[in-house]
C-alpha cells in the first residue's frame, strides 16, 4: 500500500515536471532568439557608440584650431594696425615742431594719409587745448580744460595712452590715442581714431563660408564684426564664452551662444595693450552635420545587424529545439511509470551527455522501485522514534524557558537599580559643572560630594576679603593695536592669574574684559583668607612682572595694579535660570575696586584693616588718606611692598580639610 502511495506521488512530481517543461519550451525559442539579437545590437551600438565620440572630438579639436589660428592673425593684424597708428601719430610730437603752424601742417598732413585719423587735438602741459584740427574745421588757442579728462590724465604718467572706445552712434565706434611730447611739461597730441577700419580685418576671406568672427572692447561692446557676425555696438557681456574671456580665465572654451541663443563652437584671442578680444565662431549644428550623418549610418547598421541576428538566433534555436523534445517525451514516458524508457540524442554535445544521464537515472530509478517498500517501512518506525525524542525535548525547552522568566525579572531588577545610580551620577557632574564656574575643581569636587551643597549657594552675610586687579594703559593699548594681539594679550594675563587663584583657593567672581574680581572666604571659609588674598597679590605682582616685560618687547606699555578690602557682603546666586553667577554685593566691593584704580603700575593698595592683619608678614607703608569715589571720608590705605622673608607661607588647604569644612557649612 505504501509502494502505491509513493508511485502516485512520483507520477504526480512528473505531471508537474511536465507542466513546467512545456512552459519552459513555449519561452525558450524566443529567449535564446532575444539573447542573440541584443548580443548583437549591444556590440555595435558601443562600437557606434565609440566611433562617434572619437570621431566627434577629432572633428571639434580640428574646427575649434582653425577658428583659434584665424583669431589668432586677426589680432594679430589688428595689434599691427594700431601700432603703425600709434607710429604715424608719434612723428607729429617731433620736437622741431615749435610754433601752432608747425603742428597745423603736419597735423593736416597727418589727416591726409590716414584715413582713420578723424581729429587731432594738441593739449599744453596744463590740460589747456591749444590747437583742434579735423577734417572740417580748425580750432586755436580755444584754452578749453582737459586737465581732468581721462586722455591727459592717463598720457601724463606714461608716454601714450589708449582711451576706452566710445560710440558715437550705434555704428561708429571710435577711440583715442594720446601721445606725449618730448621735455618737461610736454605738450600731448590726442588723435580721434575711427574705428569702422577694424572690418577690414574680419571679411568673407577670413571668416570663412559658415564662419563669423568679430571684436569686443573691455565691457563686451562689439567694436566690429564680419558681414554675419553680432550688430556693432551691441554689448555680448552675458554670453559664457565672453564672460569667460573678460575675466581672464584661462580655461579654454570651445562651446558658447550667439546672440540669438544658438550654440556656437568659438575660440578668442586677447589682446593685452589694448583690452580687447577677437572671437571666431561657428555655428555647431553646421560644424557638427559629419557626426549626425554618422550617427544615421551607425542606426542602419544596427537595424540591418538586428535583422541578421533574428534570422540567425532562430536558426540556432530551432536546432536545439530538437533534442530538448526529445528529453521532454522521456520525462513523460518516466511519468506514466515506464522506468524502461531510454532517450537516444546524437548530437555529440551538452544535450547528449544529459540525455545520457537522463537514462542512467532513470535504471537507478527502475532498481530503487524494487526496494523502496521497505525502506518506507524503516523510514516510518524512525519517526516515531523521533517523535518520542521531540516530546522529550520540548519539555526541557518549557524548564529552560521558565528559568529565563526568573532570570528577565532579575535583570529587571538590576536595570532600575543601574538606571537610579547613573541619575545619581549625572546629578553629581551637573552639581561639580557648577560650583566650577567659581571655584578650584578640586574644591568644587569636594563640595559637591558632600550632601546639603546647594545651601553653600544660597544668599547669606559674611566677612570677605575682596581683590580687584586691572591693567594699567589697557584701554590705551585696545585702541592702538589690532583685536586680536588684545585677545593674545588678556590670554596671557587671564591665565596667569587663574592659576594663582586656584592655587590659593580663591573664588573667581568674574571677568571683566582686564578687569578680574576675586573672593577669599566665601563660598568655603578659610581663617587666614585675609593672608591668603594679600599673599597671592604679591605672587601676582611677581608673576606680572615677568609678562609685561615680555609684552614691553613686543612694543606694548602696560602696567598691573591691585586694590584689597576686607569687610562684611551678602553672598549667594545672582542671574536667572539659565544664567547664574555666584558674587558679593556690598560696600567692600566698591572700595576693592576704588583702591584698585589708586594703584599705580606694580602696586597692591590695600584698605588699613587689611594692612594691620598682614602687617607681621609683609613689608609696607602707609598711604595718605585717599579721597575715594563713592565714599564721603577719606579712607586709610597702605601699600604692600613684598613678602617679607622667611615668613610663614601659607599652606593651600588640603582635600581632607576642604572636605571637612564643606560639609560643616552645608550642614
Amino acid at each position: 500500500m505504501a509502494g502505491a502511495d509513493l508511485t502516485g506521488r512520483y507520477k504526480g512530481w512528473m505531471i508537474r515536471v511536465k507542466r513546467e517543461d512545456r512552459s519552459l519550451r513555449r519561452g525558450l525559442f524566443a529567449k535564446y532568439v532575444a539573447a542573440l539579437v541584443g548580443l548583437v545590437v549591444f556590440v555595435l551600438a558601443v562600437n557606434g557608440a565609440i566611433e562617434i565620440w572619437i570621431n566627434y572630438h577629432a572633428t571639434r579639436t580640428t574646427l575649434t584650431d582653425s577658428l583659434g589660428e584665424r583669431a589668432e592673425a586677426a589680432a594679430g593684424r589688428i595689434e599691427q594696425s594700431i601700432a603703425e597708428l600709434e607710429r604715424q601719430i608719434s612723428w607729429v610730437t617731433r620736437a622741431s615742431a615749435v610754433k601752432i603752424e608747425d603742428h597745423r601742417n603736419d597735423y593736416a598732413q597727418l589727416l591726409n594719409q590716414v584715413p582713420a585719423v578723424e581729429q587731432l587735438m594738441l593739449l599744453d602741459g596744463y590740460g589747456r587745448e591749444k590747437l583742434r584740427l579735423s577734417r572740417t574745421s580748425v580750432a586755436v588757442g580755444s584754452n578749453a580744460d582737459f586737465s581732468r579728462d581721462v586722455r591727459y590724465t592717463e598720457t601724463r604718467g606714461k608716454s601714450v595712452a589708449y582711451a576706452p572706445a566710445t560710440f558715437r552712434n550705434a555704428a561708429r565706434p571710435a577711440m583715442s590715442i594720446s601721445v606725449s611730447h618730448s621735455g618737461f611739461n610736454a605738450d600731448i597730441t590726442v588723435a580721434d581714431i575711427d574705428l569702422h577700419f577694424l572690418t577690414e580685418f574680419l571679411g568673407d576671406a577670413q571668416t570663412g563660408r559658415s564662419s563669423f568672427a568679430y571684436v569686443i572692447d573691455p565691457q563686451g561692446r562689439v567694436l566690429a564684426r564680419s558681414s554675419r557676425g553680432p550688430e556693432t555696438g551691441k554689448s555680448l557681456a552675458d554670453l559664457p564664452q565672453v564672460a569667460a574671456a573678460l575675466k581672464k580665465d584661462n580655461a579654454r572654451t570651445d562651446f558658447g551662444t550667439d546672440a540669438e541663443g544658438g550654440s556656437v563652437l568659438t575660440a578668442a584671442r586677447a589682446m593685452p595693450k589694448l583690452g580687447w578680444h577677437v572671437f571666431f565662431e561657428q555655428p555647431a549644428a553646421h560644424a557638427l552635420v559629419p557626426i549626425r550623418d554618422q550617427l544615421t549610418r551607425a542606426a542602419l547598421l544596427i537595424a540591418l545587424g538586428l535583422v541578421v541576428a533574428i534570422l540567425a538566433g532562430s536558426m540556432l534555436a530551432r536546432r536545439m529545439l530538437v533534442p530538448i523534445t526529445a528529453l521532454r517525451r522521456g520525462a513523460d514516458q518516466l511519468g506514466e511509470g515506464d522506468f524502461g524508457h531510454r532517450i537516444e540524442v546524437k548530437t555529440g554535445d551538452e544535450l547528449e551527455e544529459l540525455a545520457g544521464q537522463f537514462n542512467r537515472m532513470a535504471g537507478q530509478l527502475q532498481e530503487t522501485y524494487a526496494g523502496l517498500e521497505t525502506k518506507v517501512q524503516e523510514r516510518t518506525r524512525d519517526l516515531a522514534q523521533s517523535m518520542n525524542e521531540l516530546s522529550l525535548a520540548h519539555s526541557t525547552v518549557q524548564q529552560q524557558a521558565e528559568k529565563l522568566r526568573d532570570q528577565t525579572e532579575q535583570l529587571k531588577d538590576w536595570n532600575k537599580s543601574l538606571e537610579d545610580r547613573v541619575e545619581k551620577q549625572l546629578a553629581e557632574i551637573e552639581r561639580i559643572r557648577k560650583l566650577e564656574r567659581f571655584l578650584a575643581p578640586q574644591v568644587a569636587q569636594l563640595i559637591a560630594s558632600s550632601d546639603g551643597h546647594d545651601s553653600i549657594l544660597d544668599s547669606h552675610r559674611r566677612e570677605v576679603t575682596v581683590v580687584f586687579c586691572d591693567l594699567r594703559g589697557f584701554t590705551a593699548f585696545t585702541e592702538s593695536t589690532e583685536p586680536e594681539e588684545a585677545m593674545n594679550v588678556l590670554r596671557e594675563y587671564h591665565a596667569a592669574l587663574g592659576e594663582l587663584t586656584f592655587k590659593y583657593e580663591g573664588t573667581l567672581d568674574r571677568y571683566a574684559g582686564d578687569g578680574v574680581m576675586i573672593l577669599f572666604n566665601a563660598p568655603i571659609q578659610f581663617a587666614d583668607h585675609t593672608r591668603r588674598a594679600v599673599q597671592m597679590a604679591v605672587e601676582m605682582r611677581d608673576a606680572m612682572d615677568a609678562l609685561t616685560t615680555r609684552w614691553r618687547n613686543r612694543g606694548h606699555s602696560l602696567g598691573f595694579g591691585v586694590g584689597i578690602a576686607l569687610g562684611y557682603a551678602t553672598i549667594g546666586q545672582i542671574g536667572f535660570e539659565h544664567r547664574l553667577e555666584y558674587s558679593a554685593i556690598g560696600s567692600v566691593t566698591n572700595l576693592a575696586s576704588r583702591l584698585c584704580d589708586e594703584a599705580k603700575a606694580n602696586q597692591i593698595v590695600v584698605s588699613r584693616r587689611v594692612y594691620g592683619i598682614v602687617e607681621p608678614w609683609v613689608e609696607g607703608r602707609p598711604i595718605d588718606d585717599l579721597q575715594l569715589k563713592g565714599f564721603n571720608h577719606p579712607v586709610l590705605a597702605a601699600e604692600i611692598l613684598s613678602w617679607r622673608e622667611g615668613a610663614e607661607v601659607a599652606p593651600p588647604r588640603t582635600s581632607a580639610e576642604t572636605a571637612v569644612v564643606a560639609a560643616k557649612e552645608a550642614s
